[in-house]
C-alpha cells in the first residue's frame, strides 16, 4: 500500500506539471513572441511517460531487482498467479465512463462526443497495437509461469488501458478542476497496482505500459488537433472495427 500511495503521489505530482500553462512566449529583438521548445505543451506531455518508459528500463537492467520488488509487492507470499482478485478488470475503464458521464451531466468536454469518441478509439487500438507486438518481440514471461508459456507480460496490457482512460479523462475534463484528472490517474494507478498485487505482472511491466497509454494517448490528441486544425469543420474521421479489418474512414465535406 506505501508503494501504491507513493506511486500516487508521483503521478499525481507529474500531472501538475503537465496542467502548467502549455507554453511560456519571450521577446526578441524585434518585439516579437516566440516560444521555446522545451516550453511546448508536446515536450510536457512527453515528460511523464518517458520517465515512466526509464524506470521500466531500469528495473529491467539492475540484477535481481525485478525479482525483488515482486517479493515484496505481492499480496501471495508464494508468487502464485491469481491469489486474489482486485476487480482491476472493469476498473481500467472507470476514467473513461466517468469521462462520458460528466458531459452527460452537464460538463462541457473540450471536444465534441464524435470528436473525443474517434480519438479515444484510435488511442485504445494504437496501444493496444504496441502493447502485442512489443509482447511479442519480447517474450517476457509473467511471475512465476514457467519456460515456454506465451502469456507475455511485458508490457502489461491492463495499465496501458488504465492510463488511455485516465489521460483522456484529463484532456477532455481537466481543465475544469484538478480533482477529476487526479481520481483518473489514482484510479489508472490502482490499476497498475492491482497487476503486481496479484501477481500477473512485474513492476517493469506496469511502468512501461502506463507510459504507452499516455504517450499514445497524447499523440493521437495531437495528430487529431492537428489535421482538425487544417482541415476545420470539414474533415470526419470515424474508426472501423470489426471481425476482419481495423482503420480510419475520413470524409471530408468541400
Amino acid at each position: 500500500m506505501k508503494v501504491f500511495l507513493l506511486l500516487a503521489v508521483v503521478f499525481l505530482f507529474c500531472n501538475m506539471l503537465i496542467a502548467q500553462e502549455d507554453s511560456v512566449r519571450v521577446v526578441d529583438s524585434n518585439d516579437n513572441f516566440q516560444k521555446k521548445w522545451f516550453d511546448s505543451h508536446y515536450v510536457h506531455e512527453s515528460i511523464v511517460p518517458l520517465g515512466l518508459a526509464l524506470g521500466s528500463v531500469i528495473v529491467i537492467a539492475i540484477p535481481n531487482l525485478k525479482e525483488q520488488l515482486q517479493r515484496k509487492l505481492t499480496w501471495d507470499d508464494d508468487l502464485k498467479p491469481g491469489y486474489v482478485n482486485l476487480g482491476e478488470d472493469y476498473v481500467r475503464y472507470a476514467p473513461t465512463v466517468a469521462a462520458y458521464a460528466l458531459s452527460a451531466f452537464g460538463l462541457k468536454s473540450r471536444h465534441r462526443f464524435i470528436d473525443r469518441s474517434v480519438v479515444l478509439a484510435v488511442s485504445y487500438i494504437a496501444s493496444d497495437f504496441v502493447v502485442y507486438n512489443t509482447k511479442n518481440i519480447t517474450k517476457s514471461l509473467r511471475p512465476g509461469r514457467p519456460v515456454g508459456d506465451t502469456d507475455y507480460s511485458f508490457p502489461s496490457q491492463h495499465t496501458a488501458m488504465a492510463f488511455v482512460a485516465a489521460t483522456f479523462l484529463d484532456h477532455e475534463l481537466g481543465y475544469i478542476s484538478p480533482w477529476i484528472p487526479i481520481g483518473g490517474y489514482l484510479t489508472a494507478s490502482y490499476v497498475g497496482y492491482a497487476r503486481i498485487a496479484r501477481n500477473r505482472h512485474w513492476t517493469s511491466d506496469v511502468l512501461m505500459g502506463a507510459a504507452v497509454g499516455i504517450i499514445m494517448t497524447n499523440a493521437t490528441y495531437w495528430a487529431y488537433d492537428g489535421v482538425m486544425k487544417i482541415f476545420p469543420k470539414h474533415l470526419t474521421v470515424l474508426p472501423i472495427i470489426d471481425s476482419k479489418q481495423t482503420g480510419l474512414n475520413l470524409c471530408y465535406t468541400f
